[in-house]
């Protein structure tokens, strides 16, 4: 799109695709924000309806780390005697207190009258005072105000706004995919839901719901779409959609409650078919492939699991959440799979208090992708991160030998209440004998004791679920650290470290919480877990592993710790740019190291 398109009309023009602009309302109901991304560009192109009105002198959008306005980079459109024509780039203060000019100018204005705007921001300004636009989850901070503002002076105090309809901040994926549109236009509809399930008076529940499809499922078809259906907010954290991978004629026991007592019949039911987590929306699948269900020999029976987080201890709440799913009767070119990638869900794996941003790694190794996957490979085209509440950042790398390519997934400013199932722009293609490496840092600063791996919203999780074509067998390809490595750990703790409070056959984690985490102790953990053995998790949909190999004591892909430097985009970059850890959670510019 040549630069000049913008300023003759707006950005609603409908020669524009529909795919390609997103939309979102600011303040939930008139503030709205389009956008465009230019790959080729490497810009964005905004426009703001509604911004202002008469009584509104001046509008803010801007960028921030994790959605304080501190280090935050702001664009201020202003109102000068009745003319909407001034722009001013920004940046605010450390304590999130002052705003400042910016030297460099990067707010390029298109269009500004007394209802919208329309301006564009370059991905990468190069400007050390401004925020890089990333693939990632940004925060979008916006305000607008009657009061006249400074912005002649160097700087000037940042207007508190304390109005809700005022002022506001925004989660989003900026950078994102172009939308898919279905191109199918006979589409069958159906819901799979809980039917008035009891949310205990506990912190966490695992409910799950078995139900037999309709007879529909006579039929082989694909789903190309899925959306959650969320009835009790703030209490569901994450659901799964399991099928149930045996025999067409088991009949698999109708079940409603807590997972812990699922009947054994139902543990067959472990193939994921959707899934959805807090911040994620409708899901739709590339117009080549479909996930498959239904035809000859496909069992009726499916598994819905929902996470119930309620830590109020809320009595007398009844939830009827799950999903509702379009499905195509034309068959699409590939079969479409989902794979978890990370950690196994154990309390193998722990993160010390008092970390910044202490990383554990998940491994899928080359065996596995080499036993799994097919000649040509599979091709990766969306990507959902999940983490418990102390996840601030997770990334997959991708290598094939010696050699790493681009990662399949990253989000620097991750946050557990925005968990989108993402399009990727760039879709990766895995072969035969690549690894995958999920990391997730977390900040455990304020806790008193070690968190621990597992299901509890107090435990932590580390996941990326993939869904990728062409379908293949491979479901889980996760790992944590050996058994016989996790021994040898506590024997040295308890005998050279003294660290006397451990049972050498005792429980893992109150062996863990047993622990006196000074830094040459947390500096040992993470040195056992990025160089030890592993128990790798290469398993079928039925949750048996692969055979032909010994999956325990398998050794870790190696990993260059690294700082990404962007030095192609700027000339003149300077690595002083780079802020210690400590400056700032996970800064985009440098690798966290905890």
């Amino acid at each position: 799109m040549d630069s000049g398109s913008c300023s003759n009309s707006s950005i609603h023009s409908s020669s524009l695709s529909d795919t390609k602009l997103h939309e979102i309302f600011l303040d939930d109901k008139e503030i709205k924000l389009s956008w465009m991304v230019d790959w080729y560009k490497q810009e964005v192109l905004f426009h703001l309806q509604n911004a202002f009105n008469e009584q509104h002198r001046w509008f803010y959008l801007g960028f921030s780390k994790r959605g304080g306005l501190a280090d935050a980079d702001i664009c201020f459109f202003e109102n000068q005697n009745g003319f909407f024509n001034v722009v001013t780039d920004t940046y605010t203060s450390p304590d999130g207190h002052w705003v400042r000019k910016d030297y460099q100018q990067d707010c390029e204005v298109f269009k500004m009258d007394e209802f919208t705007l329309a301006f564009k921001r370059k991905f990468d300004t190069c400007d050390p005072l401004d925020l890089r636009l990333h693939e990632g989850t940004m925060y979008v901070v916006w305000a607008r105000g009657e009061s006249e503002l400074a912005l002649e002076d160097h700087q000037f105090a940042l207007p508190n706004v304390t109005a809700p309809h005022e002022a506001g901040l925004k989660m989003l994926q900026l950078l994102r995919a172009d939308k898919i549109l279905i191109p199918e236009t006979d589409l069958e509809l159906i819901e799979i839901t809980l039917e008035q399930a009891p949310v205990p008076t506990q912190e966490t529940t695992y409910w799950c719901h078995v139900q037999r499809l309709d007879d529909f499922v006579k039929n082989r078809m694909h789903i190309v779409q899925f959306e959650p259906i969320i009835k009790s907010p703030g209490i569901v954290h994450h659901m799964e959609i399991f099928h149930c991978e045996t025999d067409e004629h088991v009949e698999i026991p109708l079940y409603n409650g807590d997972c812990e007592q699922l009947p054994p019949a139902a543990k067959v039911c472990s193939k994921v078919m959707a899934l959805w987590a807090m911040g994620a929306s409708t899901f739709t699948y590339p117009p080549e492939a479909g996930l498959p269900i239904g035809g000859p020999g496909f069992n009726p029976y499916v598994r819905l699991e929902v996470h119930f987080n309620n830590p109020e201890l809320q009595a007398g709440l009844m939830d009827n959440s799950g999903f509702r799913i379009k499905l195509s009767k034309t068959l699409r070119q590939y079969d479409a799979g989902v794979m978890e990638l990370g950690l196994e869900y154990t309390d193998k794996m722990a993160i010390p208090p008092g970390q910044t941003a202490f990383p554990l790694s998940g491994y899928c190794v080359a065996d596995c992708t080499r036993a799994a996957l097919p000649k040509t490979g599979i091709i990766i085209f969306g990507s959902q991160l999940h983490t418990h509440l102390r996840g601030v950042r997770i990334l997959t790398r991708h290598f094939r030998g010696e050699q790493e390519l681009r990662e399949i997934n990253r989000d620097d400013y991750y946050s557990h209440h925005f968990q989108e199932m993402r399009t990727l722009h760039y879709k990766p293609r895995v072969l035969p004998g690549d690894a995958l490496v999920t990391t997730c840092y977390y900040n455990t600063l304020g806790t008193a004791n070690v968190t621990l791996g597992g299901f509890s919203i107090s435990d932590e999780m580390c996941v990326n679920y993939i869904h990728y074509y062409p379908a293949t067998k491979l479901e889980v390809c996760k790992s944590s650290v050996s058994e016989e490595t996790l021994e040898d750990y506590f024997i040295y703790m308890k005998r050279k470290e003294h660290q006397h409070g451990i049972h050498l056959n005792g429980a893992r984690s109150a062996n863990y919480r047993t622990i006196e985490w000074t830094q040459p102790h947390v500096d040992q953990l993470y040195t056992m877990y990025i160089q030890e053995p592993l128990s790798m998790q290469c398993n079928r949909s039925d949750g048996q592993r692969f055979e032909g190999h010994n999956w325990e004591g398998v050794p870790p892909t190696p990993v260059q710790i690294k700082i990404p430097i962007h030095r192609k985009l700027c000339p003149n970059y300077n690595p002083l740019w780079l802020k210690p850890l400590e400056k700032g959670e996970c800064d985009l510019l440098g690798e966290c190291i905890y």
